[in-house]
């Protein structure tokens, strides 16, 4: 069962309260002063309002009418072009079921039991899809936005929050949130909405999110609304038989109502509870009803300047959002999704077969014309739908889609590196490096930034041994509140090797060795949720297995920043060798370099900026220790080399003399040098002349304090 957040949870975390509890005393215990004051000037000013009213001589619309409150609507499609890109019909259909439970014009109006015929009642709001945006241009009140935010996951500290991406001024918009999951730690849930007084003090989180699949069950929905209007529960959460909302048309209840819900419509502990109640807390929904009483609380809400509640309804707003307009008949937007699977996958190699699903929106699609680059078998289509195709010339395609609306013209979308064709002749990997140097391969590497957001791989200026290495951006400059929603927690990033032929290690050990340098934003270990996965493929990219993870330390070398971190020399670079099983030595291997930023529990970001060089393959490992000299000790780099290596020796004392002997593994002395060392850190050269054949060495070092032998690996 999918349950409602408003009923199950009080409040979560201090500055908000995802449900109202009536009875008062939880949820304030979790609010903050600000919504706690705000929560009490509303209750005292809504219940002024009621106690004037003589309900024994009351002019009711019971029967459904036209609105004296409208309230202006847009709807953001969160989505990742799955079932939760719910078309513009669906979303009319939504607010149409929930408008006809508050104008009491819902059909099922005749299954509401005897006892409360008479207080059901026509609430006189509406909710409307805006006409006019906030910069004065047509609109159809609906916007699709592509994003790994649709799955959104609730924790303990409103991680949902971070969704609500594109929200228009709350004091104009009620904004809603259609996204494809809302799950917790306890089960997964149809969505939540924010009250006035949290609105009043978080108004950047203000509006309602909602599960797709509840899209047509209004009588789910429409209590999301009412909590908008700060409606209250007629029993908060109380098992006794208690009237706790002030509102005196809806009767007592208790426990029996909240669990007994559906299943016994005339209860009578409690003097039938009317579970029949949109606002009901019963666990199962079965509401179809408003009373009078509770139309007029939210009426009086809508009166009120706290959460921007007031200025929704006002008549300059009315007309500023078109709310006196008909739906316009707007050209498309044309937009189309690559790929196959639940995650995006923009690579594929020569020959592959891809899948192009039309996704334009905004206007009925009664025309479309693809055009595809690369040499591909179908260079144009006029399909509506989807196209297959394949491509037969290696590197980015370029993807237009031209698509015609229904009696209003065409707009076109042209993506120039829509997907990328990998080469299939393969790279030797004996003695393979990379260096990601500009002048170097680096089209042979493609990158991927899914999300087009500021997380991202790209190259960077700095290095292991040069001045250039990729880098992935983790550290979040936006400041507060942009950085409210958004959150990187979910993101994924992509950087794809070339084909490799890795048979040359058949017979003996593979490794895949690269440089890492990283810095964390948090001191905070538990928050140290950046990652690396290292996938490979070993049939063209239609399948892909888990080589390596890599995560907290094994990324965060540098420890904790607070400013965006960058390596300054080649102590702030970590080695690491990963062994490559023999099952994984094909002729056609390709490795995936999977970047997954992370964030805390409140969404916002806990990561800083991660640098990656030197991927090359050998049959021996690098060292895996961290490079930076310890107060007292000595560290070879680079290691494994090609040409020269140094010895670095960090010491307390100022001068200090220092001999290093290189062996082979014979054990055969080949060099020896006498040096004295007159900086705190020292570093001394072994020619590459001296150490020409690959192999390994012998270094033995000797200082005043040191007598230290390490390993050297030329290849």
């Amino acid at each position: 069962m999918r349950y409602s957040l408003l009923l199950l949870i009080a409040g979560i975390i201090p500055y908000f309260s995802i449900a109202q509890n009536n009875g008062g005393r939880y949820e304030n215990r979790l609010l903050s002063p600000a919504a706690k004051y705000y929560k009490q000037q509303l209750s005292e000013q809504v219940l002024k309002q009621l106690s004037k009213i003589d309900w024994n001589h009351i002019d009711k619309r019971t029967t459904g009418g036209t609105a004296l409150y409208t309230i202006p609507v847009v709807v953001h499609v969160i989505h990742n072009y799955g079932p939760e890109l719910l078309p513009d019909t669906d979303i009319y259909n939504l607010i149409n079921g929930i408008n006809s439970y508050f104008l009491k014009t819902n059909p099922d109006t005749v299954d509401i039991i005897d006892k409360f015929k008479s207080v059901a009642a026509n609430t006189q709001i509406a909710f409307n899809l805006a006409t006019i945006d906030p910069n004065g241009h047509q609109t159809k009140g609906i916007e699709h936005i592509f994003s790994y935010l649709t799955s959104v996951n609730y924790t303990n500290d409103n991680f949902a929050d971070q969704s609500k991406l594109s929200q228009w001024p709350q004091e104009n918009y009620l904004n809603i949130w259609i996204v494809n999951k809302i799950s917790a730690p306890f089960g997964e849930f149809g969505g939540y909405s924010y009250t006035p007084y949290n609105a009043a003090y978080v108004p950047y989180h203000d509006g309602v999110m909602l599960y797709y699949g509840d899209y047509n069950y209004p009588t789910f929905n429409s209590h999301y609304f009412a909590q908008f209007l700060n409606l209250p529960t007629p029993c908060g959460y109380s098992t006794d038989c208690i009237d706790n909302d002030g509102i005196a048309d809806t009767p007592p209840c208790g426990s029996a109502a909240r669990y007994g819900g559906c299943a016994d419509l005339y209860d009578t502990t409690c003097d039938t509870p009317n579970v029949q109640n949109i606002n009901s807390d019963a666990i199962d929904t079965c509401g179809i009803m408003f009373t009078y009483g509770q139309g007029q609380y939210m009426q009086y809400v809508l009166q009120i300047d706290i959460g921007n509640r007031d200025s929704l309804v006002t008549p300059y707003n009315f007309t500023s959002t078109g709310m006196n307009l008909p739906m316009p008949d707007m050209l498309p937007v044309a937009d189309f999704s690559v790929g196959r699977g639940l995650l995006p996958n923009h690579f594929f190699c020569l020959g592959q077969n891809v899948l192009f699903s039309n996704a334009s929106w905004n206007d009925t699609i009664i025309a479309a014309s693809w055009a595809f680059s690369n040499d591909a078998d179908s260079s144009t289509s006029s399909s509506l739908t989807t196209v297959n195709n394949t491509f037969s010339r290696t590197g980015w395609v370029t993807v237009s889609l031209a698509a015609t609306g229904n009696n209003t013209g065409t707009t076109t979308l042209t993506n120039p590196q829509a997907l990328y064709i990998a080469d299939t002749t393969p790279v030797n990997a004996v003695g393979f490096v990379e260096e990601f140097r500009l002048r170097g391969d680096l089209e042979k590497w493609p990158l991927f930034n899914y999300y087009n957001n500021n997380f991202k791989w790209q190259l960077a200026n700095v290095g292991y041994d040069d001045g250039e290495c990729m880098q992935y951006v983790g550290f979040d400059s936006r400041p507060f509140p942009e950085n409210a929603t958004g959150t990187p927690q979910g993101d994924i990033d992509d950087l794809f090797s070339p084909v490799f032929d890795l048979t040359g290690f058949a017979g003996g050990d593979c490794y895949l060795n690269f440089e890492t340098s990283g810095a964390t934003l948090t001191a905070n270990t538990r928050q140290m949720n950046d990652s690396m996965e290292i996938d490979y493929s070993t049939d063209r990219s239609n399948s892909w297995h888990l080589l390596k993870w890599l995560s907290k330390f094994n990324l965060d070398n540098k420890g904790s920043l607070t400013i965006p971190y960058a390596p300054q020399w080649m102590g702030d670079w970590v080695a690491h060798a990963i062994p490559i099983p023999a099952s994984v030595r094909t002729s056609q291997t390709i490795l995936r370099f999977r970047y997954h930023p992370g964030a805390d529990s409140l969404g916002n970001s806990t990561g800083n900026n991660f640098y990656l060089d030197r991927i090359s393959f050998n049959d021996m490992p690098e060292s895996v220790q961290n490079i930076m000299p310890a107060t007292q000790g000595v560290t070879l780099m680079p290691n494994p080399t090609q040409s020269n290596a140094y010895v670095i020796i960090n010491e307390n004392t100022l001068i200090t003399n220092c001999t290093v002997t290189v062996s082979d593994v014979a054990g055969r002395i080949i060099y020896k040098a006498n040096v004295q060392v007159n900086n705190q850190t020292g570093k001394i050269e072994i020619p590459g002349s001296i150490i020409a054949e690959k192999g390994l060495y012998l270094v033995h070092i000797v200082t005043d304090r040191i007598n230290q032998t390490e390993k050297l690996v030329v290849y």
